[in-house]
């Protein structure tokens, strides 16, 4: 990249406030890091602007697409929902559940600063890959040392990272989720570049391995699918993609050999788990099983409607529901809260959001066994699908479906979707 492409600060033709704005973007993976608080200041003030901005220009063509009317809808019921659920103002306000239209905002927002600052994706992934180093660094010297850069310790008793997070096990997960966004976006600027595509592979299995290490099982399978669905997918660089893999499973294993504490967990006590299920092999834990067991309890009770939006904790301790440990702050699975909460109505729309995406891989999948080269998706437009099939994927333990500092990660990728879809 030469000089003249850094010209953020003194560009006349981008207006100060795409600059400002532009900024809270570039800034999102470095607070993400703070917890959830700052990050949801600063896309809800992007939200807010671009609301504004497509009221006071009529910017409707930005709306144009059927997954975002259908996702109005779904924000429209759900706010209806919780009105006629029998905690209104608990289901209306926990976790800003009434404000979850404030990510359809916030992602169109993303599309509207991408297009008219021409420097955010670069400045974007220059930090998303330098936290990320970062990040990744300081959990491989807590993971060999047993305390991280700052001090902080290993989590006690289970002995799982937390890197910067405090006490909080979730460095496989930030990696996890930025790791495959910043490959994306990469490839999408120097796809043609041999030596950066290589780095990019190299960044990828310094990301692996963290993960696995990690001993985050769900994050682990996130970045390992999208691994797994480059090499399938991928134009080009599909047998250093393979390489790179096997580098990542050798250096796992010579890793374990020296410290084979990662191994205990996401080896062993996972062959354990899964093993223990009611339906055995299953890619979750007894424990979560018993979360969906008591969130399917709600759904039989009330399939249509479900029992209101973010209701699950305040009803899953009740007799007709518990299940064991069944009762916390949500059912640990999007599709199944969302079944529970706001019934077949609610689900249906999620499943056909999911389902939109897996006909266009298969789409893709079909042209390229065929080599109808003309009729492919290009690749690098391709990415943003693969991401969001991965994050969405629906079978596996995930975090609350309106945890905010969760929703940044899923939203980044739909925002380029809609970029690439929008405005060609």
């Amino acid at each position: 990249m030469s000089s003249k492409n850094f010209h953020l600060f003194n560009d006349p033709t981008v207006p100060l406030g795409v600059i400002f704005f532009s900024l809270l973007i570039i800034l999102l993976p470095i607070v993400l890091i703070t917890g959830p608080a700052i990050p949801d200041i600063f896309i809800s003030i992007i939200a807010f602007y671009f609301f504004t901005l497509s009221l006071s220009r009529n910017l409707w063509h930005y709306y144009h697409h059927p997954l975002i009317y259908g996702f109005i809808i779904f924000c429209f019921y759900g706010v209806l929902r919780s009105f006629f659920s029998e905690m209104p103002m608990q289901s209306l306000t926990n976790e800003g559940s009434v404000f979850y239209f404030r990510y359809l905002f916030f992602a169109l927002g993303a599309v509207y600063l991408i297009i008219h600052n021409p420097y955010l994706t670069k400045y974007l992934t220059i930090v998303l890959i330098s936290t990320i180093l970062i990040v990744a660094f300081d959990a491989y010297y807590q993971y060999f040392t047993g305390f991280n850069l700052t001090g902080n310790p290993l989590l006690r008793g289970q002995k799982r990272l937390t890197g910067f997070f405090g006490d909080e096990a979730i460095v496989g997960r930030y990696v996890a989720y930025l790791a495959p966004l910043s490959f994306a976006l990469v490839y999408q600027s120097f796809q043609f570049n041999k030596k950066i595509i290589l780095l990019s592979i190299l960044f990828l299995i310094i990301c692996e391995v963290i993960v696995f290490l990690s001993g985050e099982r769900a994050p682990f399978f996130y970045i390992s699918s999208f691994s797994i669905l480059l090499v399938i997918f991928i134009p080009k660089y599909r047998i250093q993609r393979l390489i790179g893999l096997v580098i990542t499973f050798l250096a796992i294993l010579v890793i374990l050999e020296i410290k084979p504490e990662a191994k205990q967990r996401m080896v062993d006590h996972t062959f354990n788990q899964v093993s223990s299920t009611i339906i055995p092999y299953m890619p979750y834990s007894p424990h979560h099983e018993e979360h969906y067991i008591g969130a399917l309890k709600m759904a039989k009770d009330k399939p249509i409607f479900g029992i209101g939006t973010n209701l699950f904790r305040y009803v899953c301790d009740r007799p007709e529901y518990d299940y064991k440990r069944s009762c916390t702050s949500h059912p640990h699975n999007y599709y199944i809260q969302i079944l529970a909460e706001k019934g077949a109505v609610g689900l249906f729309f999620l499943l056909i959001f999911y389902g939109y995406f897996c006909y266009l891989a298969l789409k893709q999948f079909y042209f390229l066994i065929l080599k109808k080269t003309q009729n492919l998706i290009p690749f690098d437009q391709f990415l943003w699908i693969i991401l969001i099939l991965v994050f969405w994927w629906p079978l596996i333990p995930t975090m609350s479906f309106y945890n905010n500092w969760n929703s940044v990660f899923l939203f980044i990728p739909i925002a380029y979707f809609f970029k690439n879809n929008l405005f060609r």
